[in-house]
């Protein structure tokens, strides 16, 4: 099987940071918010805070996410999308968008 179809370049591959499960999960419920309180995030996605803290934690290091504390609660943590962080996933649904699209034949 091949990655090109007749005449096509390589077409870009989904970048794995965000296309695992968890975080995509995480980037999903980011995306609209301006941030999100980690223990909302821990409901939403559904995972262990340890496995949350994980995925948190490789989403900011690669300078997708932010964390910061609450201005009204130092123990609470808010989590939110960088603007590098945006338009990663911005173009990582662009791209996903396009796999389906050429999925049901319907080109680009």
């Amino acid at each position: 099987m091949s990655d090109t179809q007749e005449g096509d370049a390589v077409a870009p591959r989904l970048d794995p940071l965000l296309h695992e499960p968890v975080r995509l999960s995480v980037l999903s419920a980011l995306a609209p918010a301006d941030y999100i309180e980690f223990s909302t995030l821990l409901r939403l996605v559904g995972v262990s805070k340890s496995a949350l803290s994980k995925h948190v934690s490789a989403l900011t290091d690669a300078g997708v996410v932010v964390v910061t504390n609450s201005p009204t609660d130092q123990r609470a943590r808010r989590i939110a999308l960088t603007d590098v962080g945006r338009q990663s996933f911005d173009a990582y649904l662009r791209r996903l968008e396009e796999i389906v699209r050429s999925a049901r034949g319907q080109g680009r």
